[in-house]
């Protein structure tokens, strides 16, 4: 053997996604000048780098050749000692080579997040949404679920209300939502909450969700009879200050027209009482009771279009509207959720409706209001395009854009 190889140091500790670095010893124990291939064993031998992997020294010198440790942060990278090695090849004899080791301890590591499956729902006051809470991380996660609202506006309870997720596992868990106060709404009303899972000493996971809240009285509505009113109040003004006076008027003037007629007969009058009182039917006044406002007819439905695209790639995926209706959105999320870099855009069949830069976007999930529906013919076909310029996630190869489509499916006429 004419070659030694130590580490200098005999244990570290690294966080996955940090970097550490190790100094290896290499000492020439023979009498010539040698030159020697320094590589990465073991395995751990993905995320170790070798600075210099090629060195030459004299006879009885010695040299030090720095390595760097990079453990990648994924749920694989286990946490605890794992064993980092070197191999030394002389050019001149590899069958003389030396493998030198040491112990690197390797930290556990949090990456906790709640992926929503239903981002966005309509309902009067009661909804239920369903997410994923997921472990990228390399220790267990043991978290108990919070509802975040700071306004007060929602309330519910999650099945199961505490999860325990396993390194590279799922867990499903519901919430059943339930709005708080205004029960008379004249427009559309958007509940936005935050759903945090969260365990002591550790980084907590946060999911976006929406609720939309339809109105319980529409402002056309509220206008129709606001006019009614109006009308009933002209027409009871017009009665009490105009014809009702008239016609008491007019009684009394019959009444003494009478009696001037009466004083002028020399015979005695009758004996029988004459009534100086004229009766007057009041007039049935009319009602009009404020009209319902029109609900449109239609049946509710939701389409989602998926994209998985490789980076500097483009791709477009398509649904189409069936030939017997015709399909009116009225909601519309784009989904983000590894925070991707590119542009997508959504199309109906040629005609660009939305645009997306995906890098400009500040939640994995966001929500595109909508003042009145987007119709869309039958057989319409209705496009998601993607460009892929770089993934959010180190470990990504590409991009994951999905765009979900709320609305109602009204059938067409047939003649």
């Amino acid at each position: 053997m004419s070659v030694q190889v130590w580490f200098t140091q005999d244990e570290i500790s690294v966080r996955p996604g940090d970097a550490a670095s190790l100094s290896v010893a290499v000492e020439n124990i023979g009498e010539h000048t040698e030159t020697y291939t320094i590589i990465p064993a073991g395995l751990a031998a993905a995320w170790t780098t070798v600075t210099r992997p090629s060195i030459t020294l004299f006879g009885g010198s010695r040299d030090i050749v720095e390595v760097i440790i990079k453990p990648p942060p994924i749920h694989t990278t286990v946490a605890g000692a794992t064993a980092i090695s070197v191999r030394v090849i002389p050019q001149g004899d590899p069958e003389d080579a030396v493998i030198a080791e040491t112990i690197a301890s390797i930290e556990p590591f949090d990456d906790r997040r709640i992926t929503m499956l239903q981002p966005l729902q309509r309902a009067r006051r009661r909804a239920t949404y369903e997410f994923m809470v997921e472990n990228h991380g390399n220790n267990l996660a043991s978290c108990r679920l919070h509802l975040v609202d700071a306004s007060g506006r929602v309330d519910g309870s999650f099945d199961p209300p505490a999860v325990g997720v396993a390194s590279g596992s799922t867990s499903l868990v519901r919430l059943r939502l339930k709005a708080q106060r205004g029960f008379f709404r004249r427009t559309e009303r958007q509940l936005d909450f935050e759903i945090e899972a969260s365990e002591p000493d550790h980084t907590p996971a946060a999911g976006r969700a929406t609720l939309i809240q339809p109105p319980t009285l529409p402002a056309r509505a509220v206008g129709k009879a606001l006019l009614a009113v109006a009308a009933l109040a002209a027409l009871a003004g017009a009665w009490f200050g105009v014809v009702k006076p008239e016609l008491r008027r007019a009684s009394e003037r019959a009444v003494d027209d009478r009696l001037a007629e009466l004083a002028t007969v020399t015979v005695p009058p009758p004996t029988a009482p004459v009534s100086n009182s004229i009766a007057a039917d009041d007039p049935a006044q009319p009602s009009a009771p404020p009209p319902g406002a029109a609900v449109e007819v239609g049946e509710p439905v939701s389409y989602r279009i998926a994209l998985n695209v490789a980076i500097t790639q483009e791709r477009s995926e398509s649904i189409s509207v069936p030939g017997d209706a015709e399909f009116r959105l009225t909601d519309l999320v784009l989904q983000n959720p590894n925070a991707d870099l590119g542009a997508a855009q959504l199309l109906r069949n040629g005609e660009i409706l939305y645009e997306w830069d995906l890098g400009a976007m500040v939640n994995a999930n966001e929500f595109q209001p909508r003042i009145s529906p987007l119709p869309f013919r039958p057989n319409d076909n209705i496009v998601l395009t993607v460009s892929c310029d770089a993934a959010g996630k180190t470990t990504g190869t590409g991009c994951d854009i999905a765009v979900l489509l709320g609305g109602v499916l009204v059938p067409t006429e047939t003649g």
